[in-house]
């Protein structure tokens, strides 16, 4: 199949671009989801002193780690056993993944703090389950929801196989 990753690489490359923006002042606030920047971030690159100049900076993890520690604000982070959620498969294939218990605390999942920026205060479920129904459509939704739900996957989802063929040399389409 085609590769899952839209623009595989590059990463380091925008968040240099990221963190000159940062030291330029063109980044007014930064909501950081699930990760440690501060800590993993190349070091040439001095991510924690480009985040201090940002005037409101927002942390969302499982810890108190050294990026939470530079901002002003930390959200707790629900266990991934706690949150709904979906993910794709390496041939394309989506499934929805549920949790495994309810929240043990007052936490939010990735989700549910994207939600809360931008369409307010919403559940994991409710935000998944809307997507996946302008997905698939209103026709029949409930059935196949619940069927992904029982299955695990979302039937039709795999990426077109892609024909190749063995060349002398190489590989070919």
């Amino acid at each position: 199949t085609a590769p899952a990753e839209a623009a595989p690489g590059g990463e380091t490359s925008a968040l240099a671009a990221l963190a000159g923006e940062m030291r330029d002042g063109a980044v007014e606030v930064l909501v950081v989801l699930g990760s440690n920047p501060v800590y993993a971030a190349p070091a040439d690159l001095d991510f924690a002193k480009a985040l201090d100049r940002v005037p409101l900076r927002i942390h969302h993890g499982l810890y108190l780690d050294e990026t939470a520690e530079r901002c002003h604000w930390h959200l707790p982070a629900s266990h991934p056993l706690e949150s709904w959620g979906d993910l794709r498969a390496a041939d394309g294939t989506a499934s929805i993944v549920q949790p495994l218990i309810a929240p043990l605390y007052n936490t939010l999942s990735e989700i549910e703090v994207l939600a809360a920026f931008a369409e307010g205060d919403q559940g994991g479920y409710d935000v998944l389950r809307a997507h996946w129904e302008g997905v698939l459509g209103s026709d029949g939704f409930e059935a196949r929801w619940n069927r992904a739900l029982h299955d695990g996957v979302v039937a039709g989802t795999a990426f077109p196989e892609k024909a190749v063929k063995v060349v002398p040399g190489g590989w070919a389409k």
